[in-house]
């Protein structure tokens, strides 16, 4: 039941720190706290067709870009840095836009396929073409089922201990595989989406 907390210990520990967070900015909250979530709403209408499998063909350099800016998606930062990296061949970018947003495909094989290593590597398709970008990607169009793993996240993860030393060395698919459910779990016990949730790890960086 939702509210109640696991069987699991280490969930327990992570979820009574996340609480916490969640009950400072319930009582107080972080300006960059009230942007992110007043805005979900504004940004999942924009970006939600643009990303939609049957207009990847057609998407455009500009709107692809646009989605990268914090002011646009009122949520992640820096995603703009290397995007000329990732734009410089349109069609390979839409090849693996077009497989991530494939609900058909297990996530671990899409991912794998896109960008298996974590970092840079060469069997990536699409240079510079991250996790941060595809699972902020994932949550655009599936905002209940994707939580994203990127830079803040992973940190929070670790903060709480809920982070898997052995995932340093997996493919990126199969950490996501194992690690998207412990972000359900955590949405689930707080009773938050996971739009939220990934604004509580932001705090905690902060």
């Amino acid at each position: 039941m939702p509210g109640e907390y696991p069987d699991d210990p280490k969930l327990t520990y992570a979820i009574i720190w996340l609480q916490d967070e969640l009950d400072k900015q319930r009582e107080n909250p972080h300006r960059d706290f009230t942007d992110i979530i007043t805005h979900k709403d504004q940004v999942l209408q924009r970006y939600q067709p643009i990303f939609h499998p049957s207009n990847i063909p057609s998407l455009t350099k500009e709107d692809f870009e646009s989605f990268l800016l914090f002011k646009n998606n009122h949520h992640w930062t820096n995603l703009n840095r290397v995007q000329k990296f990732m734009t410089s061949n349109m069609p390979v970018l839409r090849q693996a836009l077009a497989i991530l947003v494939d609900e058909k495909r297990p996530i671990r094989e899409r991912l794998n396929l896109i960008r298996p290593e974590r970092h840079f590597g060469q069997h990536s398709m699409v240079s510079h073409l991250g996790t941060p970008v595809l699972t902020a990607i994932l949550m655009i169009e599936h905002p209940e089922k994707y939580g994203v793993w990127n830079n803040t996240s992973e940190n929070g993860l670790q903060m709480v201990r809920l982070w898997d030393p052995r995932w340093e060395g997996d493919p990126s698919g199969d950490v996501y595989e194992e690690l998207n459910p412990i972000l359900l779990q955590l949405s689930h016990y707080l009773k938050i989406d996971l739009w939220t949730l990934d604004a509580l790890w932001w705090m905690f960086k902060k």
